[in-house]
C-alpha cells in the first residue's frame, strides 16, 4: 500500500543543505535588490536583472513546495499519533504566527507608504514645482538669447555708422566697437568672412574663442537670422551676417554666470527625466509592487520554514522526553533520550534528565532492596507478634488500623473482626473520649483497664497506648491489649492470702493479753478475791486491745475500699501549703520549712485524697525526728516544663536499705504501733493520679526523703 509519509520523509533536506538553501535565497534576493537601486551601472542589460528575478521566483516556488511537504507531514502525523504531533503543531502555529503577523503588517504598511510616496512624487505640487522651474529656466535662457540678439543689432548699428560706401574701415570699427564692448557684458567680438579670415578681433587677440560656422549655420545667417548656440558652459555665442557688407559676418561671445547656468541646465534635465518617469510611473508602481510582494513572500516563507525547523528541533526532544517518561512510568529505565543533534540548552536538559533517570533507577533499586528488607522484617515482626499473648495494633495519627496480630482476634474470641484501614474507635466507641484526651495531652504513654463481657464471661483487659512522635508531631499509635483476668485473680488470691495471714498475725497479738486478762478476772472471781483496781486494770487492758483490733479493721477497710477520686482543676500549691500549715502551727518544737514557687500551680487532681497523702508523708517525717536533737523537716515544691516535683525531707534516723524495697507493701511498718497501710494507700493515690512516688535515704545527711513527681498538665 502506498505510504505518503514515507515518500515525503525520503524527500528531505539535511541541516547543512537547509542552511545552504537559506543562504542562496538571501544572496539571490540581496543581489536583485542591489541591482534595482537607481543609477546602478552593474547591470546595463535588463535581461540580467530578469534572470535574477526568475531565480527568485524559482526559490519562492521551492520554498512553497517544502512548506507544503511539511504541512502534509503534519496532517499525516496528526492522523496517526495526535498526542505526539500536538506539541509540534502548537510550536508550528506559534512560530508561524510570530512570522506572519509582523511580516504581513510590515508588507501592508510598507505598501501604503510606497504608494503614498509615489503619489507624492508625482502629485500636483511636485509636478507644478518641476514645470514652473522649467519655465523659469526657459525664460532665463530666452532672456539671455534676446540680450545677445540685441547686442548683435547694436553692433551692426555701430558698424553701419562708421562704414562708407559699403567699405570696411577696420580701424574705425575697432574704435567704435571698443567703446561699445566696454559698456556691454560681451566677452569677445570677431568680424570674419566665409573663408574664415578674421578682419577684426576684440578682447581675444589670439582668437582662442573663435569658431568658424558650418555651412548649415551660414545658410541660417544668410537668411538674415541670428544663430545662437552655447560654445561651452561658460559662454553663449551668436552669429550674424552684416547685410550691408559683402561676405562679412560677425561672432559675438557673451560670458554666462556659471552657477546660474548650471542650475538652469539641471532644471531642464530634471524636467525631462520627471516627464519621462511620470509617463512610466504606473508601470514602475506595478513592477515595484510585484517585486516587493515577491520579496515579502520569500522572506515570509523563509521565516515560516525556519519556524518549522525550530518547532521540529524543540518539539522532537520534548516528545522524546514524554515517550521516555511514559516508558519509565512502566518500569523501563533503559528509555533514555538521545543528546545528539540538539541545541546546547536542550542538550543540558536532556543530559540532566538522563542523569535523573539513572539516579531514579538507583534509588528504586535501593528502595526495592529496602522494601525487601522491610518485608522480611515485617514477616519477622508478624511472626513475633503472632507468638505474643497480648494483642498489638498499630494505628496512624487518625486512629486507622495499619497492622494487628492474630492474638487480638483470639483475645476477643472472634466477637470483633478487625480490618486494615478501619478506624479503631469504630470497634471501641466507648474509648473515643479517652483517645481524644490522650491525643491532646502531653503524655506519651497511657495505661488503663477495661472490662469486657465475652459470652457471659467478664474479662479484665489492661490497655496500654503509646504515641509515635517524630519532630514533635504525632505520626501514629501502638495499642497493646492484655487479658489480665487470670493474673488479677491470682494476684487477688495471693494478696488476700497474704492479707489474711497478716491480719491473723495482727489480730492474734492483742488476743493473747485479752485471753490472759479474762483468765485472771475469772480466777479472781473464783477465788473470791475481788480487787477493784485489778479488775479495772484488766478490763482496761481488754478494752485497749479491742480498740487496737478496731483500728486495724478501720485501716484495712480504708485500704480495701478507696473512694473514687473526684478529679478537677485545683490549686496544688495551696493543697500542699494547707497540709504543711496543719503541722507548722501545732509542732513548734520542730523546725519546719516550706519552699514553693511564687506562682500557684494548677493541675487536675482530687484535693481530698492528695491532701491526705501530703499529711501522711509530713506526719511520717515529723515522727521520724521527734526523738532527736535539732529536728528539722523541709517541704520543697519545684516545676519545669513537664513535671512537678515535691520533696519532703527529714533529718531523722533514716531507714535501712533492706527495708526500702518493702516500704510500700501493705502491713509493713517500722513503727511499734503502725498498721503498715499508710504508705500503701499514699502510693495507690499518687499512681491513680498518674504520678510516681519513691522514698530514698539522704545522701549528704541523715534521714530520708519522700519524692513525688506529677506530669505538668496545666
Amino acid at each position: 500500500m502506498f505510504d505518503l509519509s514515507k515518500l515525503l520523509k525520503s524527500i528531505h533536506l539535511s541541516r547543512l543543505s537547509f542552511y545552504f538553501l537559506i543562504f542562496l535565497i538571501l544572496l539571490s534576493f540581496s543581489i536583485t535588490f542591489y541591482l534595482m537601486l537607481p543609477n546602478n551601472d552593474l547591470v546595463k542589460d535588463p535581461r540580467r536583472l530578469q534572470f535574477f528575478l526568475l531565480a527568485d521566483v524559482i526559490f519562492v516556488i521551492l520554498l512553497i513546495s517544502i512548506i507544503i511537504r511539511q504541512i502534509i507531514l503534519i496532517l499525516v502525523r496528526r492522523r496517526k499519533s495526535y498526542d505526539e504531533s500536538r506539541l509540534y503543531i502548537k510550536f508550528v502555529n506559534l512560530f508561524a504566527a510570530m512570522a506572519l503577523g509582523p511580516a504581513i503588517g510590515l508588507v501592508i504598511i510598507t505598501s501604503l507608504f510606497f504608494n503614498l510616496e509615489l503619489r507624492t512624487w508625482y502629485g500636483d505640487a511636485v509636478r507644478d514645482a518641476v514645470v514652473n522651474s522649467n519655465i523659469v529656466a526657459k525664460n532665463y535662457e530666452n532672456e539671455i538669447q534676446a540680450e545677445i540678439v540685441s547686442d548683435t543689432q547694436l553692433i551692426m548699428r555701430e558698424i553701419l555708422k562708421v562704414s562708407q560706401n559699403n567699405e570696411v574701415n577696420i580701424q574705425s570699427i575697432r574704435v567704435a566697437l571698443s567703446e561699445f564692448i566696454n559698456l556691454r557684458t560681451i566677452s569677445s567680438i570677431y568680424i570674419f568672412n566665409t573663408e574664415g579670415n578674421i578682419y577684426l578681433s576684440l578682447k581675444d587677440p589670439d582668437n582662442v574663442n573663435f569658431s568658424l560656422p558650418s555651412n548649415e549655420i551660414f545658410k541660417v545667417v544668410n537668411q538674415n537670422r541670428v544663430y545662437i548656440f552655447q560654445l561651452d558652459k561658460n559662454s553663449i555665442t551668436a552669429y550674424k551676417k552684416i547685410n550691408f557688407l559683402n561676405d562679412v559676418y560677425m561672432q559675438v561671445n557673451r560670458n554666462l554666470n556659471t552657477n546660474i547656468w548650471d542650475h538652469i541646465s539641471a532644471t531642464k534635465e530634471a524636467f525631462e527625466i520627471y516627464t519621462m518617469k511620470e509617463e512610466e510611473s504606473s508601470g514602475i508602481q506595478i513592477t515595484y509592487s510585484m517585486i516587493f510582494v515577491l520579496f515579502s513572500i520569500c522572506f515570509i516563507l523563509v521565516a515560516i520554514l525556519i519556524g518549522f525547523n525550530l518547532a521540529s528541533n524543540l518539539s522532537k526532544p520534548i516528545t522524546n522526553l514524554i515517550k521516555s517518561a511514559n516508558k519509565i512510568s512502566e518500569g523501563n529505565f533503559d528509555a533514555k533520550v538521545s543528546e545528539s543533534d540538539q541545541f546546547q540548552e536542550i542538550k543540558v536538559l536532556l543530559s540532566s534528565y538522563n542523569k535523573m533517570i539513572s539516579e531514579i533507577e538507583n534509588k528504586q533499586n535501593e528502595l526495592l532492596s529496602k522494601s525487601q528488607e522491610d518485608e522480611e522484617k515485617r514477616i519477622f515482626i508478624e511472626a513475633i507478634l503472632s507468638l505474643l499473648t497480648i494483642g498489638v495494633i498499630s494505628l496512624d495519627k487518625n486512629f486507622n488500623i495499619l497492622l494487628y496480630n492474630k492474638t487480638l482476634t483470639k483475645l476477643f474470641r472472634s466477637t470483633k473482626t478487625f480490618k486494615i484501614n478501619d478506624n479503631f474507635l469504630y470497634y471501641f466507641p466507648e474509648w473515643k473520649k479517652i483517645f481524644e484526651n490522650f491525643e491532646t495531652s502531653k503524655k506519651v504513654l497511657l495505661n488503663f483497664q477495661y472490662d469486657f463481657i465475652l459470652f457471659d464471661d467478664q474479662r479484665n483487659f489492661n490497655i496500654r497506648i503509646i504515641k509515635e512522635i517524630n519532630d514533635n508531631k504525632i505520626e501514629g499509635y501502638v495499642v497493646a491489649l492484655d487479658d489480665t483476668t487470670s493474673l488479677i485473680l491470682a494476684e487477688k488470691h495471693a494478696a488476700w492470702s497474704d492479707i489474711a495471714r497478716k491480719i491473723a498475725h495482727e489480730v492474734k497479738n492483742p488476743l493473747t493479753p485479752i485471753k490472759l486478762s479474762a483468765e485472771r478476772i475469772e480466777k479472781k472471781f473464783l477465788d473470791a478475791k475481788t480487787d477493784k483496781e485489778d479488775i479495772s486494770l484488766l478490763t482496761k487492758t481488754i478494752s485497749r486491745q479491742v480498740d487496737d483490733i478496731g483500728k486495724l479493721v478501720d485501716e484495712f477497710s480504708s485500704f480495701a475500699r478507696m473512694p473514687e477520686a473526684e478529679i478537677k482543676l485545683d490549686n496544688l500549691s495551696k493543697c500542699l501549703e494547707d497540709a504543711y500549715l496543719l503541722y507548722f502551727n501545732t509542732r513548734k518544737d520542730i523546725k519546719l520549712n516550706l519552699i514553693k514557687p511564687e506562682n500557684d500551680i494548677y493541675i487536675h487532681f482530687d484535693s481530698l485524697q492528695i491532701s491526705r497523702c501530703f499529711s501522711n508523708l509530713i506526719k511520717n517525717a515529723i515522727e521520724a525526728v521527734e526523738k532527736i536533737p535539732n529536728p528539722a523537716v523541709e517541704v520543697l515544691m519545684a516545676t519545669d516544663a513537664k513535671n512537678i516535683k515535691i520533696e519532703i525531707k527529714d533529718n531523722g534516723v533514716g531507714i535501712d536499705d533492706k527495708m526500702l524495697s518493702k516500704i510500700f507493701e501493705p502491713y509493713f511498718t517500722t513503727k511499734t504501733k503502725g498498721t503498715g497501710l499508710g504508705l500503701s494507700i499514699v502510693k495507690r493515690i499518687i499512681e491513680d493520679h498518674g504520678g510516681k512516688i519513691k522514698i530514698e535515704k539522704n545522701k549528704n545527711m541523715a534521714g530520708t526523703t519522700s519524692l513525688i513527681n506529677f506530669e505538668y498538665n496545666e
